[in-house]
């Protein structure tokens, strides 16, 4: 996954980094802030502001109900704040900030992403701790590198929609300007062969001209 940060401590970005929860941008201003949130595709924006056309002119950019955003305010008029959430915003937070309320609003909404194990019904175990899909019997299958980071992307998102190529490269990749649609396919192709040799399993469904779903 991946976060759009501007006027954050540092230290906070410190531990999503090494928790390896998010590939995070850090802005160097406003404008770089709002460029880069035009440009690239966000799970989470994390900025901090008392300016509410900063914050409309961010939610204008994004689709809010696929991505997630924080501000932090020294700003306690209560204007502020519903104006935030009316626009499409799910959370303002006090500045200075708690980096545990902050976490843990970033969970709420991406929960499967703070997990470190889950099991996806009767078929296999995706461990991120270990970065590795097993069967339940612990038998490990080829699913590695970008291919597990693809796969691990889509069983998160199973639940709500078809995922685009370009989505998936927005944000699995550090330079995804970088990253030609192929290199998506080849991926899929390993998931969708690995899943279908060891469980005799349609796994990742193709939708024409949108991207991809598991169908289970």
């Amino acid at each position: 996954m991946r976060l759009l940060s501007y006027n954050i401590e540092e230290s906070l970005i410190a531990r999503l980094k090494k928790k390896e929860l998010y590939i995070c941008d850090v802005a160097e201003d406003i404008e770089d802030a709002l460029y880069h949130a035009q440009v690239r595709y966000y799970n989470a924006i994390l900025i901090q502001t008392d300016d509410i056309k900063e914050c409309i002119e961010f939610l204008k950019l994004i689709n809010a109900k696929h991505c997630a955003f924080i501000v932090v305010s020294s700003n306690e008029d209560k204007e502020f704040e519903i104006s935030v959430l009316k626009e499409g915003g799910i959370a303002v937070i006090p500045a200075p900030f708690c980096e545990e309320l902050i976490l843990a609003k970033l969970e709420s909404v991406h929960r499967e992403n703070f997990t470190k194990q889950y099991n996806f019904k009767d078929y296999f175990i995706l461990d991120r701790e270990n970065k590795q899909v097993v069967d339940l019997n612990q038998n490990q299958l080829n699913i590695k590198g970008k291919s597990f980071e693809i796969l691990s992307y889509l069983l998160k998102n199973r639940q709500f929609r078809v995922v685009s190529k370009d989505e998936i490269i927005g944000v699995l990749w550090d330079e995804p300007e970088m990253v030609s649609n192929n290199i998506v396919e080849v991926n899929i192709n390993i998931i969708r062969n690995e899943i279908r040799k060891k469980f005799n399993l349609d796994f990742v469904s193709t939708i024409r001209n949108r991207g991809y779903k598991i169908e289970i």
